[in-house]
């Protein structure tokens, strides 16, 4: 997927040295994404977490020219780093001994979020690149979190939390039909959230406590799409 986005980084320049000026955006579009997010920035975050998946759907309506506005849902998914957390040394709730079972960690964060979506489509001749931020607010939960009372997680903090974000998204997307396209896309998304090991409770796990945390959280997305172009051009 690094490759198609690279491919894409390439033809973008030439595509709108060749653009079709006569060409209108949709009055109405409705645009499907979905890639595997790579965690970025925070070292802490990083060193945690590996996307699974992301995807996002937005209605959208045409302003003027080529610009226009949507509304959209996105969902999130990310599970622990497993070359860091391969196995959890269980621990007595009450006395905080070692029991010698051990559990192999599965904590997943899941963030369902709403957006307003703000874009322009440059149209070529096979198709459209299009340039859009998204912003929103999201509710981010850590699940299947393993409960470690080691002093560094303690006291316990809420499993959940919630966070505005900012997401620049540049996609190519190639005319299937007169009503929709395939594309490729790429996003960059900031959460404007510190990462905090004590929510899913990693803060005592050892290969987290020395790795710096300055940055929010955030993410790249690389993946495909879908656009249905809806009423008369």
């Amino acid at each position: 997927m690094r490759k198609s986005f690279i491919l894409v980084c390439f033809m973008i320049p030439f595509l709108l040295f060749s653009q079709n000026r006569d060409k209108r955006s949709a009055p109405f579009t409705i645009r499907y994404g979905i890639g595997i997010p790579k965690s970025v920035s925070s070292q802490k975050f990083r060193t945690a977490f590996n996307g699974v998946f992301e995807t996002n759907l937005s209605v959208n309506a045409r302003l003027f020219s080529n610009f226009f506005v949507g509304v959209g849902l996105q969902y999130s998914h990310f599970q622990n780093n497993k070359q860091v957390f391969v196995y959890y040394q269980a621990k007595d709730p009450k006395t905080g001994n070692a029991t010698g079972a051990t559990l192999s960690y599965n904590t997943r964060m899941i963030g369902n979020s709403g957006f307003l979506k703000i874009g322009y489509d440059q149209f070529f001749e096979k198709g459209f690149a299009t340039f859009a931020l998204n912003t929103g607010y999201s509710v981010v939960n850590y699940k299947n979190v393993i409960n470690d009372s080691a002093e560094a997680n303690l006291p316990f903090i809420s499993t959940t939390f919630n966070a505005p974000y900012l997401q620049p998204e540049v996609s190519l997307s190639f005319m299937a039909d007169r009503s929709l396209t395939f594309s490729l896309l790429f996003s960059y998304t900031t959460m404007l959230s510190k990462f905090d090991p004590k929510a899913p409770r990693f803060n005592a796990i050892g290969q987290m406590r020395d790795r710096s945390n300055n940055y929010f959280m955030s993410w790249i997305n690389i993946g495909f799409g879908v656009t249905v172009l809806l009423g008369k051009r």
